[in-house]
């Protein structure tokens, strides 16, 4: 089922979701730990087996498996290649592989549910759902929630909620975040703005891989800053208000400047498709510039080119992905792969 996955990329990539034109996708982890034993960070190799056999217990005695289409894997039973193609399908964390040992995860058929065991807490559940869907995604993923905490008894105080490793999830231990596309509040410079404004809204910016990444190519990941001392309630309503608010804006800025600067951002949209026609080579960085003004164009109807099959390539396109697609190992074949790949793919629609 990973190789599947990992060829035909998940549901939430393949669909265009609600307001899809300005949030790719939804995306909702809830971080867990056993009480009574030490964090992953500073177990022991025991402790790590016998979090690991305590979850896999819960999932088996609770039914989870077979209601969820879930299907388990050691995380060793994985090669370099297929652990981080998962990262850039957003399905693991760069933590989670970055150790492989004593690592286990579930993942669902549609690649939308992924479960982590002894990533940095015993448990990291999230959802990934296509548009802005945020309120189904929540109410998702409590169902697995709720049926766990009937098997395993998670550490939680009634000053600080449920533990977690890092201070900032303390509390609920959810973090909910959007994957927005936002080219014209980048374009006009108004991002820097909203970025330096949002920590007031205990909001977050961060790349399209959350932690340590940096936003490339006008993609950003959204999500709230803190849960302690905040209910899943008012955090959920946060993202929402915060989410409707980035959507108005962005559309709005997307129709003043196609009002005014409409020859300059045809120009932009042009030369990506003639770089796609007629280039040998095209780095990580280009072609995610490049798909991110053709996505421009797709949602404009200036071009006849699919919006999702542009949100399918901006995934596609990542190294080692590229890597499986066309069976190779080599860094210095992707270039030129991801060319070929990009002409191939567009060139009767563009």
């Amino acid at each position: 089922m990973i190789k599947s996955i990992i060829r035909n990329l998940p549901k939430w990539i393949n669909n265009y979701g609600i307001v899809s034109d300005v949030i790719i996708s939804s995306r909702i982890r809830i971080a867990r730990n056993i009480d009574n034993i030490k964090f992953p960070t500073s177990a022991s190799i025991d402790e790590k087996k016998l979090i690991i056999d305590k979850i896999l217990d819960a999932f088996k005695k609770s039914n989870l498996i077979s209601e969820f289409n879930l299907t388990g894997y050691n995380l060793l039973d994985l090669n370099d290649l297929e652990r981080n193609a998962l990262v850039e399908l957003h399905m693991l964390s760069p933590l989670f592989i970055k150790d492989p040992y004593y690592k286990y995860f579930f993942i669902d058929d549609d690649g939308e549910i992924s479960i982590m065991i002894n990533e940095e807490d015993h448990l990291r559940i999230q959802c990934l759902k296509e548009g802005f869907s945020i309120k189904d995604v929540i109410t998702f993923i409590y169902k697995i929630v709720d049926k766990l905490e009937d098997y395993l008894d998670f550490s939680y105080r009634n000053d600080f909620g449920y533990i977690t490793t890092c201070p900032t999830n303390l509390g609920t231990g959810l973090r909910i975040s959007i994957l927005c596309h936002l080219p014209f509040l980048n374009y006009s410079g108004k991002i820097r703005d909203i970025i330096s404004d949002s920590s007031k809204f205990s909001i977050s910016f961060k790349g399209s891989f959350g932690e340590g990444s940096n936003p490339v190519s006008s993609l950003y990941q959204i999500s709230n800053s803190t849960t302690l001392g905040k209910s899943e309630e008012d955090i959920l309503n946060t993202i929402l208000r915060f989410g409707n608010e980035i959507i108005r804006i962005e559309r709005e800025e997307r129709k003043n400047i196609m009002d005014k600067n409409r020859s300059e951002i045809l120009d932009k949209i042009g030369r990506s498709v003639g770089v796609i026609k007629y280039s040998n080579k095209i780095d990580l960085d280009e072609a995610n510039e490049i798909l991110s003004w053709l996505r421009v164009g797709a949602i404009e109807k200036l071009l006849n080119v699919p919006v999702n099959l542009i949100n399918q390539l901006i995934f596609k396109i990542r190294p080692n992905l590229m890597k499986i697609e066309f069976n190779t190992t080599i860094d210095e074949e992707i270039d030129k792969l991801r060319s070929d790949y990009l002409k191939t793919t567009l060139g009767g629609l563009i």
